[in-house]
């Protein structure tokens, strides 16, 4: 039997709708398109990024591989590609929050994913999207659902078990067209990235992955109000999210507990008890990547983590006045 090799080469495009007599924004594309070792420029600076300025970035998926049905992702080689950054923002400096509007998702025509039980041990898929939907074997489809599985800053400095507060991979479905992630720069000029694109992606990432696939992605980036938190805050339509890093899911829920109580003292101008009493009744606790150390079947690892996202619903109000019966 003979397998067809697709390399995801495709240069996406996307439509703004642009006010009369506006500029479209700068775009960095994805070159080069790699078809054999590492992206020589990965890591290095992609350009600046003014406050205010909206830009478009091509981001390859995943791990920029070949893709080929029934490949071993742990027995392939992986390739490293140039990612969506890091781009320095003009006149930032440690301190500063910075608001990135996630403003459009545009997925490429493939992805891949990994077809793995618990442990992983898994094999690879082709994902093809058409006409908005996914596609799984043998007839399944469902509409797609982008989402940026990493906005991050770069840290101040890093840790034995990897730097936080910086946003990174948290994988969190709450990032999508449409939301807001604000993060503290760490560093001058903030150098941001983006990527770990999805075309779709479960709550938990159970795999390891979503659909991993290029896409490309609208930004605009501005300063963002102060908020009392210390790790990534987003904003969607209908919820506040406050966010949590940890090694165990349990030691993650405490970390996005208290970033959520800190938000909403502050955003409804009450104090911790009132807070604790809001997040812990109705506060939506949805995890980002929750697999931890089942992809390293168990063993110690000093780097596993787990992500999740403790939201709050818009509807919230106060009415300035206690109940009355």
């Amino acid at each position: 039997m003979t397998w067809t090799r697709i390399v995801l080469l495709t240069t996406l495009s996307v439509t703004l709708a642009l006010p009369a007599g506006a500029q479209e924004p700068r775009r960095f594309t994805r070159t080069p398109y790699l078809s054999g070792p590492d992206d020589p420029e990965r890591g290095q600076v992609r350009g600046t990024i003014q406050l205010g300025e909206t830009v478009v970035i091509e981001i390859p998926g995943g791990f920029d591989s070949i893709l080929e049905p029934g490949v071993v992702p742990e027995l392939s080689e992986r390739r490293h590609s140039r990612r969506g950054g890091p781009f320095e923002i003009e006149g930032v400096k440690p301190g500063d929050w910075l608001a990135i509007h996630i403003i459009d998702a545009q997925p490429g025509p493939y992805g891949y994913y990994n077809n793995g039980g618990p442990f992983r041990g898994s094999l690879r898929r082709v994902a093809p999207i058409k006409d908005g939907m996914l596609h799984f074997p043998p007839d399944f489809v469902v509409p797609v659902r982008p989402m940026v599985g990493i906005v991050q800053v770069a840290p101040r400095i890093n840790h034995p078990g990897g730097a936080w507060n910086h946003g990174g991979n948290l994988d969190l479905n709450s990032v999508q067209a449409g939301s807001t992630v604000y993060i503290r720069a760490q560093r001058y000029k903030g150098l941001l990235t983006i990527g770990d694109t999805h075309a779709y992606q479960g709550d938990g990432e159970l795999t390891g992955t979503g659909v991993e696939i290029d896409m490309t992605v609208t930004i605009k980036v501005e300063r963002g109000p102060d908020f009392p938190n210390g790790g990534v805050v987003v904003e969607t339509a209908e919820k506040w999210y406050a966010t949590g890093v940890a090694a165990d899911w349990e030691t993650a829920l405490k970390i996005a507990w208290t970033e959520a109580v800190a938000l909403v003292e502050h955003l409804y101008d009450t104090n911790a008890e009132h807070a604790n009493r809001i997040v812990g009744t109705i506060g939506d606790a949805l995890p980002g990547y929750a697999a931890g150390k089942l992809n390293t079947r168990g063993f110690p690892n000093d780097r596993a983590y787990v992500t999740l996202q403790i939201g709050i619903p818009k509807s919230l109000k106060r009415t300035g006045r206690p109940f009355e019966p």
